[in-house]
């Protein structure tokens, strides 16, 4: 999936520093993951292609936070926990 927008996850970074509170740091993290993997739900009717893709997509996400986001392993490890539950949300609707 390649298309992990530098900019979005930027303004994610930056939104979630600026949050005072960890529900709001929350919300902001899965607002964020909707608009990260905001291609995923096109596959949903093909379970096969939607896990292929999911995977390729989280792999992709957690290799670029441990390339440009490293100094925060808070954030890298609560995206990553967001990811996940947003890919297994989509995955049992």
């Amino acid at each position: 999936m390649n298309e992990i927008n530098d900019d979005i996850l930027a303004r994610i970074f930056r939104e979630y520093n600026e949050a005072p509170h960890s529900r709001q740091k929350t919300e902001v993290l899965i607002k964020g993951v909707k608009e990260i993997f905001f291609k995923l739900p096109r596959y949903l009717a093909e379970p096969e292609k939607y896990r292929e893709k999911s995977v390729i997509a989280l792999e992709e996400l957690e290799n670029y936070l441990n390339r440009f986001f490293y100094q925060d392993t808070d954030f890298i490890e609560r995206l990553l926990y967001e990811a996940k539950a947003f890919i297994l949300e989509l995955e049992s609707t």
